[in-house]
């Protein structure tokens, strides 16, 4: 039995996103023009077209009518940063190496955990966010050493925010685990959310950061929407410090222009060095309409958030 041809449309995608993922970074300028593409790979102009739309899904190209097709910068940066991050990942228990899926932890973490525990932000807060990366369950450890308050999301922002304090000495290398976070925590619903405060200060991990600050976390933006939940709720503001913990090959030096919905962390912690960012540009603070539809639907606190009782 003859086995049935691959579409032609699949190899051009292909094609096409060896295209786009090979166009250097500093560079905004469109793809060539459909015409010459489709030329070049020897098919029509539709074919090309199909390729071009599952790329625009897939959300590594951007057509801007009038301008051309552009290289989604940042979905080009996460695809392109899967590489070096497997190469230095220590792997995931139930992940191995699939970087796509979670942030890992690696080699030489454990000199950023003790650089962020020197840092003055660390020392003076009381109350820290500290985002479920694999490379910050040992922040989480020893913020509860040091006594503070320790706000962790849950994978994917599921079951909530869990608030962990007062964890016995013996339990708090497991609280500080996915498995163990909501063992020796509480889960708080809105109202417990903003009974908090005030979070002091945000630990996160990362895809990528550039050397000016800019984030640039999963495809799935929880980071994004945690700060939007926090700000929303009152718990943090535009001075609220951010640190991030990422190994040295995650900091890119380019030039990459902040969208409306980025966020800037203010310090850059690395294996080899403590970058102060000199952050340029605001973040998103106040009440703003959260996401609506879709995936994130399930998530208990937008559904809490979007009735008017509930809003500042």
């Amino acid at each position: 039995v003859t086995p049935p041809r691959t579409p032609s449309y699949v190899h051009v995608t292909a094609a096409l996103r060896e295209l786009a993922l090979a166009q250097p970074w500093a560079v905004d300028r469109p793809l060539p023009p459909e015409k010459d593409l489709a030329e070049h790979y020897g098919v029509s102009r539709g074919t090309l077209r199909r390729a071009t739309e599952e790329l625009v899904r897939e959300g590594l190209l951007s057509s801007e009518p009038g301008r051309g097709t552009f290289v989604v910068r940042k979905t080009q940066i996460r695809l392109l940063m899967e590489d070096g991050l497997r190469a230095i990942a220590r792997p995931d228990s139930r992940w191995h190496l699939d970087v796509s899926k979670f942030v890992p932890d690696f080699e030489g973490s454990e000199r950023c955990h003790g650089a962020l525990r020197e840092l003055p932000a660390y020392r003076a807060a009381r109350t820290v966010f500290i985002t479920p990366d694999n490379s910050l369950q040992a922040a989480v450890h020893h913020a509860l050493d040091d006594g503070k308050a320790v706000l962790v999301p849950t994978y994917g922002l599921r079951r909530g925010i869990v608030l962990l304090d007062d964890v016995a000495l013996a339990d708090r290398a497991f609280a500080a685990t996915l498995d163990g976070l909501e063992r020796f925590g509480r889960t708080l619903d809105v109202d417990g959310l903003r009974a908090v405060g005030t979070v002091d200060l945000i630990v996160s991990g990362a895809t990528a950061l550039t050397r000016a600050g800019l984030h640039i976390g999963g495809e799935s933006g929880f980071f994004g929407l945690e700060w939007a939940i926090l700000a929303d709720l009152g718990l943090v503001e535009e001075a609220t410090p951010i640190v991030a913990v990422v190994h040295d090959i995650q900091v890119l030096d380019i030039d990459l222009s902040p969208g409306p919905e980025d966020l800037g962390v203010d310090t850059v912690l690395t294996p080899t060095e403590t970058i102060h960012t000199h952050r340029a540009f605001a973040r998103p603070t106040g009440a703003r309409p959260l996401p609506a539809g879709g995936a994130l639907d399930h998530l208990p606190y937008l559904r809490e958030l979007r009735r008017p009782t509930l809003r500042k």
